[in-house]
């Protein structure tokens, strides 16, 4: 079923962590078939074992520590897709997802990098813009079938397979769940358990530690009438905090803070938002989908690579100098409802210090779709910008950060990091999901004693978002590379609790081993 590892397989080390493993052996399984027989060829030989998708994931969890590398890229096919469901294997990319949606339907889910594959999504319960309205990868996981490390296979559906309590039985697996707590904001980070949960949940952010996905019957939401698109440049930090806040108001129960027990009406549940200007009361139509953020040095980072990313075909727009930017996305169910929310938004930005004829609008699928691939080209960008600083100083990489906060919490995450990097004169620039306070702060070192001096800071800032009750990873996993702050944030006990779990599912620590927490 394997084969030995060969040095022009070296691709399969790394993952966008940039962070080089190593490996015995490899397997490219195309069935669920394969899966099993390189799981008893992994049990026999005592190899652990390291799944793998896309490699797109940026935490080490795609890094192999020796033994058995289990790639799922072969196995790509989308099964079905009918009546609101999409049947998948786990090698299947986004983009060839999105590629196969049914007409007036979409699949919510939207992490930045296209090519990622569904079972790592599974895996980290990844998100993107439009969780804010949608919720996680997690809402939208209708089905699994997942190979245990002892062999089974269970098949299991969203309502139908559940825990009595914390007590479940799982092929030949049984036990009970450790009461496990969650920070009440956007995270991604251990195992989830709730009592009388659907079982789907407990593989979903679990990091290939528990089972190999063979499956996904992913859930599909009707689309859209109409999608509108508004950029507005704001002066301060604080005047962006306030239209956020703005913007945020009456959306009760927003997705990115909605975990799923079930089937369920709050996925897809309209976040009634936008006040009409006329009348101050909401408009319930129309759904904010999404709030993204980009301070102005990542506004400048983008203007001085303008010319790189047009060769790339993301035309950069007139960025005025010294803001940041807001970026808000409506969904609705026609195009007056699109226009009165977004107008009702814009007529908001003098009383923050802005100017709505500086806005840029995007009212159309093509200029939506343009300022999109602008919203996404800060990673690519800094990626690329570490490439070449690498060639310097090979074991160079990038500090980001993936934390979030309580909503009352984020104008004071946003003065502490902006406090902190002023003083230590890293280049840095800060983007990501504001309306979830999910924001990824980017340190671009120059050298190593730059990346030791951001580590510090890191490190300063994850003990404070773990005092406010943040998440020190909303949507990227622990993988290998955040296991301290995990530890930080969840205890010793808690730790013990998981390591507990893992052992009934995987008593010979073969899954994936040192993910999540140390192999002890």
């Amino acid at each position: 079923m394997s084969e030995s590892f060969q040095p022009a397989l070296a691709d399969y080390l790394r993952d966008e962590s940039r962070r080089v493993g190593r490996a015995d052996r490899i397997a490219f399984p195309r069935t669920e078939a394969d899966v099993l027989a390189a799981l008893a060829e992994a049990r026999a030989a005592q190899l652990p074992v390291t799944t793998q998708g896309a490699r797109t994931g940026v935490t080490g969890g795609a890094v192999p520590e020796g033994g058995l590398i289990l790639n799922l890229a072969h196995m790509d096919q989308i099964l079905s897709a009918a009546n609101g469901e999409m049947r998948v294997q786990p090698g299947a990319t986004l983009a060839a997802i999105r590629a196969a949606v049914p007409p007036r339907f979409y699949f919510a889910p939207d992490p930045t990098e296209p090519s990622a594959s569904i079972g790592g999504m599974i895996s980290c319960n990844s998100s993107g813009a439009l969780s804010f309205l949608h919720g996680p990868t997690r809402n939208h996981v209708l089905g699994l079938r997942v190979a245990l490390p002892n062999g089974d296979v269970v098949d299991l559906r969203r309502g139908r397979d559940k825990t009595q309590g914390l007590r479940f039985q799982l092929g030949s697996v049984a036990g009970e769940l450790p009461p496990l707590r969650r920070p009440a904001v956007k995270n991604a980070a251990g195992y989830f358990v709730d009592p009388d949960m659907d079982l789907v949940d407990l593989f979903v952010g679990a990091e290939g530690t528990l089972g190999v996905v063979t499956e996904a019957t992913l859930r599909l939401l009707p689309a859209p009438g109409a999608v509108w698109g508004l950029m507005a440049f704001l002066p301060s930090t604080a005047a962006v905090v306030g239209f956020v806040n703005a913007l945020r108001q009456g959306t009760g129960d927003r997705g990115q803070t909605t975990e799923v027990r079930g089937p369920r009406s709050e996925v897809g549940k309209p976040a009634t938002c936008n006040l009409q200007p006329e009348t101050g009361r909401l408009q319930p139509s129309a759904q904010l989908a999404a709030l993204e953020y980009f301070d102005s040095n990542c506004l400048a980072f983008l203007r001085e690579h303008a010319d790189e990313l047009a060769s790339k075909g993301i035309a950069v727009p007139a960025l005025p100098d010294g803001s940041a930017c807001v970026y808000a996305e409506w969904h609705a169910p026609d195009a007056a409802a699109a226009e009165a929310s977004l107008m009702a938004a814009a007529e908001r930005l003098p009383e923050f210090g802005a100017d709505p004829d500086a806005c840029i609008l995007a009212d159309n699928p093509h200029d939506l779709e343009k300022l999109k691939l602008f919203r996404h080209s800060a990673p690519e960008m800094v990626n690329s910008a570490i490439d070449e600083r690498r060639k310097i100083h090979p074991g160079l990489v990038k500090l980001g950060t993936d934390m979030s906060v309580p909503d009352a919490r984020l104008a004071d995450v946003l003065a502490l990091y902006e406090k902190d990097l002023a003083a230590s004169g890293l280049e840095h620039l800060i983007f990501g999901h504001i309306g979830a306070n999910h924001l990824h702060v980017n340190i671009l070192p120059r050298h190593p004693a730059d990346y030791d001096a951001g580590r510090a800071l890191y490190a300063r800032w994850a003990a404070q978002v773990i005092a406010w009750g943040g998440s020190i990873s909303a949507e990227h996993g622990i993988g290998k590379l955040k296991r301290d702050l995990f530890r930080q944030m969840a205890g010793d006990a808690a730790l013990a609790q998981m390591r507990a779990l893992k052992k009934l599912f995987d008593p010979d620590n073969l899954l994936n081993p040192g993910t999540l927490f140390e192999t002890l």
